[in-house]
């Protein structure tokens, strides 16, 4: 059902098929976000509000010209017909929010409140007012009055400028007003009116924007004001017997936010739509001649232009496309709404039963418009310049941190290293003193028996002094093999230092100094643990990586050999650190193009592993993956 144009019956420029409707209206699902289709994106349906104008705005005080019948708190309202015989025919209407005759300004405010926080989020937003003329949608809209009369876009602009004040400067926002109107087929720019602006389309998105429309920068609720009462003043306006200055064009007032910095490092570009239409009519009703009209005609043209697009985007079906393109009203609406953002429409209605059936087209409109959903889109891109900031300043701060590290890590490196070098000069040389003690005590030990054999054939004088050094030199023989032993007893240690110490050098890329300390360490484990121990046949693997990274895998399989031996005996053929020598020795073969030799290791190791491993563990995963190269190239 849709508005229709009948200016050729000067009596009536509007018709309604509300004698053919269900008395019974079906009412739409009431959620406030749809289930999200396949593709993504919040589905969201156009909400409606109904504002009832005050009977005594027209002095319609008498309780026979009241046509409606509502209940505020359960949103529900009944259209009353005019023929006194045929009352109790009522039809109700259930919609998204009532604003009653004694409600107040800011009720119609908070019910259209989401579609105005939408810009906040980088969605677009579109507040429309619709209704007949004289109903209140001006007042309801625009009133730039203070107080309980502040109409709902000043209170949208203090809102909005509250928010950005509550950020506290976390993100950059800018924010520009357009102020246009449609007049008699005409776009005109409210804020600049020597300018012709043109409706152009983005190619490839489809959306449609203002072209030579002045646009100014605002940053403070008082500016919107301003600039919403110069465009008011430069708006076209006329007195009819409905109303003494009723607008005679349509107005959209467009407040373009655009968001960007913050934690998110996107920049967010939305649009707050606050549209207010002329009021359908019908001539014999206003009493409008000569160019008010041709006003009336152009407005319903358009309003019913407006109305089939409502229809066919409201189609479940999708088989009808909405005709955007037959006024330049629902041209300059296709962003609005169908751009996905959310929208919220006001419909005002005059409680009088002269104004019947006026009311009963609104409200057909209104239950129709409730029947759309658009997918929510949020209006957003990476700012790249930013994002090239923070992450420059990340790896800059990682570096920081990584070298701060590595000096703290190399300089208590370089400690441990003179610590442990000082232990093994001190080993040296408590070696080289048992060394030397101990040829001196053969030499005494000879002179001993010597002089013991002298002695015996009373040949030799002297024996006694012979006997106390001897003493004295075994005094301190022993005294040398104590320290000595103190030194071997932490040979562990020291060696243990050294293959922490190739493990830094090796991670660090030093492969040089990566060998010399590992070398070191294997022979401390070998002088202190012996040759068979485990500790040995871990250091001898340390080794061999060394060397395989050198390119000396001969001398790394002797190595991996080695700790094979050592690990087998030590823990048995089906433990872990044998099957990682198995795999060591695959792996090196495989490097070597001998995959023949490689593939029964690997195989061996895989199924030593895979029992004591998770399946996922990157050893096992390694494994598997040289098994499968190995048996590829085969």
């Amino acid at each position: 059902r849709c508005w229709t144009d009948c200016a050729a019956e000067s009596s009536d420029c509007m018709k309604s098929d509300a004698a053919v409707a269900p008395r019974r209206v079906a009412m739409p699902p009431k959620s406030p976000k749809l289930k999200a289709p396949a593709g993504g994106g919040v589905m969201n349906r156009v909400k409606v509000v109904i504002r009832l104008r005050p009977l005594q705005v027209r002095n319609e005080l008498a309780e026979s010209s009241n046509c409606i019948q509502y209940d505020v708190s359960q949103k529900l309202l009944w259209v009353v017909p005019k023929d006194v015989n045929d009352r109790k025919n009522k039809r109700q209407f259930d919609f998204d929010g009532l604003v009653g005759p004694e409600s107040q300004q800011v009720d119609a405010f908070t019910a259209v409140l989401p579609a105005i926080e939408a810009v906040l989020e980088g969605v677009n937003g579109t507040v429309m007012c619709y209704g007949q003329t004289g109903s209140g949608k001006t007042y309801t809209l625009s009133n730039p009055a203070q107080g309980v009369q502040q109409g709902v876009m000043p209170r949208a602009f203090e809102h909005i400028f509250a928010h950005i004040k509550a950020d506290n400067g976390v993100h950059d926002w800018k924010l520009s007003v357009q102020y246009v109107q449609i007049y008699c087929e005409h776009l005109m720019d409210l804020l600049n009116p020597g300018s012709e602006p043109l409706l152009r389309e983005e190619p490839g998105t489809g959306v449609v924007y203002l072209q030579n429309a002045e646009s100014i920068p605002v940053s403070s609720p008082a500016e919107c004001v301003d600039l919403m009462n110069r465009g008011m003043s430069n708006r076209s306006t006329a007195k009819t017997l409905m109303n003494a200055e009723s607008s005679r064009s349509h107005a959209m007032y467009m407040l373009t936010v655009v968001r960007s910095g913050g934690p998110e490092l996107s920049t967010s570009t939305s649009a707050l739509y606050l549209v207010d239409l002329a009021g359908s009519e019908r001539v014999k009703k206003s009493g409008v001649q000569n160019a008010g009209l041709d006003e009336a005609i152009s407005i319903n043209v358009s309003l019913t232009a407006l109305g089939r697009c409502i229809y066919a985007m409201a189609d479940k079906r999708g088989k009808i496309m909405p005709p955007f393109r037959e006024s330049k009203l629902t041209r300059l609406l296709q962003t609005a709404l169908s751009g996905g953002g959310r929208t919220s429409l006001i419909i005002c209605c005059a409680m009088g039963d002269s104004d019947v059936q006026e009311t009963n087209s609104s409200l057909e409109f209104a239950q129709q418009a409730m029947r759309v959903q658009v997918k929510e889109v949020r209006r957003e891109q990476l700012d790249m310049n930013a994002l090239t900031v923070h992450l420059q300043s990340t790896v800059d701060a990682f570096h920081d941190k990584t070298n701060l590290v590595h000096k703290q890590a190399w300089e208590k490196v370089r400690a441990e290293a003179l610590a442990t070098q000082a232990l093994l000069d001190k080993s040296r040389a408590l070696k080289e003193r048992l060394y030397n003690l101990e040829v001196m005590n053969r030499d005494l030990e000879g002179q001993i028996s010597t002089t013991q054999g002298a002695k015996a054939s009373g040949a030799l004088p002297g024996a006694a002094e012979a006997s106390t050094k001897l003493e004295q030199m075994k005094a301190q023989l022993d005294e040398a093999l104590k320290e000595c032993n103190e030194v071997t007893v932490m040979l562990p240690e020291i060696a243990a230092e050294y293959r922490e110490l190739g493990g830094h050098a090796w991670h660090n890329g030093d492969t040089g100094k990566a060998q010399a300390y590992y070398e070191k360490a294997l022979n401390a484990f070998l002088k202190c643990l012996g040759k068979d121990h485990p500790e040995v046949a871990c250091s001898m693997g340390d080794l061999a990586n060394v060397y395989c990274d050198l390119g000396r895998f001969e001398d790394a399989l002797e190595m991996y050999q080695h700790a094979h031996r050592i690990h087998t005996v030590a823990f048995g053929p089906d433990h872990v650190d044998t099957a990682g020598d198995l795999a060591s020795l695959g792996l090196v073969y495989s490097v070597q193009g001998k995959h023949k030799e490689a593939l029964p290791l690997l195989k061996n190791a895989y199924s030593i592993l895979s029992k004591s491993l998770e399946q996922d563990h990157p050893n096992v995963l390694q494994v598997r993956q040289f098994i499968e190269k190995s048996q590829s190239l085969i």
